[in-house]
């Protein structure tokens, strides 16, 4: 639905405020500029998107028009994303180091903590992001972590997804919203549970499936135990993806600050940095 570029102000254009020398240009295509439903779209998540700011969240600056373009200025995070260096890890059977792992979880927590703790309304209305997958997690060079892509998230007042419509990842969905259930934080929680169990399994949860087989299979939340599949891995951090991870949203942990205290609790026992110099091995440094 859009496109990124890369993109540098003309000395004669005055930067807004926080926009750096160089940003990414997100342009809906103009395959769809003069389709109603999706420059509504488009407008909706950069609405949504303005209004964040954190460390562990891609910034949205502004959206504006341009001849007949729809354009949002974003922050530019120079590096990769985490789909890119699993992909990577996987290909050369090298698992992760399971302090990074830690880290990079415990990082999207602390995002979704500050979007399921409500934005624009009083009393807040928590955000749900609906789509947390590796694809939308960049690791820069110099170690941020960072959650991107707004295009469905939902809070009232903003509802994003038609009526029976399937939109997401579904390898990263939760069992209650790919069935078409009503999603709430603990959907998001869920997704950042199978990002950790495929981190530290080293291998995708559902590899090769066909469309139906992964929608009954992420329907049906059998998730694999990550002991015998990661020799070593402490018995405790198995124990929290597993807790993240059952079908039944009312087995999970119930908030991000909930999930987020367990991989705390993870570092502290095994002697895990919970700061940038977890990803260092991961970096090159």
């Amino acid at each position: 639905m859009a496109e990124v570029y890369q993109a540098r102000p003309l000395p004669s254009t005055t930067p807004g405020a926080g926009e750096g020398p160089e940003v990414v240009l997100k342009r809906l295509l103009p395959a769809y500029r003069n389709d109603g439903a999706h420059v509504k779209h488009f407008i909706d998540e950069a609405k949504i998107a303005v209004r964040l700011q954190h460390k562990h969240l891609v910034r949205t600056f502004r959206c504006f028009k341009s001849g007949a373009d729809y354009l949002m200025v974003q922050e530019l995070v120079p590096g990769r994303t985490l789909g890119y260096f699993l992909e990577l890890l996987i290909q050369s059977g090298t698992p992760m180091p399971l302090p990074a792992v830690n880290y990079i979880g415990w990082c999207l927590l602390d995002a979704l903590g500050y979007l399921h703790g409500g934005i624009g309304a009083s009393p807040p209305v928590p955000l749900v992001h609906r789509d947390v997958n590796p694809s939308n997690v960049l690791l820069s060079v110099t170690g941020d972590v960072k959650l991107t892509d707004f295009g469905i998230a939902e809070f009232d007042g903003f509802p994003r997804a038609e009526q029976g419509a399937l939109r997401g990842t579904v390898a990263y969905m939760s069992p209650e919203q790919v069935v078409g259930e009503a999603v709430d934080p603990r959907s998001d929680l869920y997704s950042v549970g199978i990002i950790l169990w495929e981190l530290v399994a080293n291998r995708r949860l559902f590899p090769q499936a066909s469309e139906l087989d992964l929608l009954a299979r992420v329907r049906d939340a059998q998730i694999p135990l990550l002991e015998p599949l990661r020799p070593g891995v402490p018995e405790y951090l198995a124990r929290v993806v597993r807790q993240a991870t059952f079908a039944d949203r009312e087995r999970r942990f119930q908030s991000a600050p909930e999930f987020a205290r367990a991989l705390q609790l993870v570092a502290r026992r095994n002697g895990w940095p919970l700061t940038v110099e977890a990803l260092n091995p991961l970096l090159g440094r």
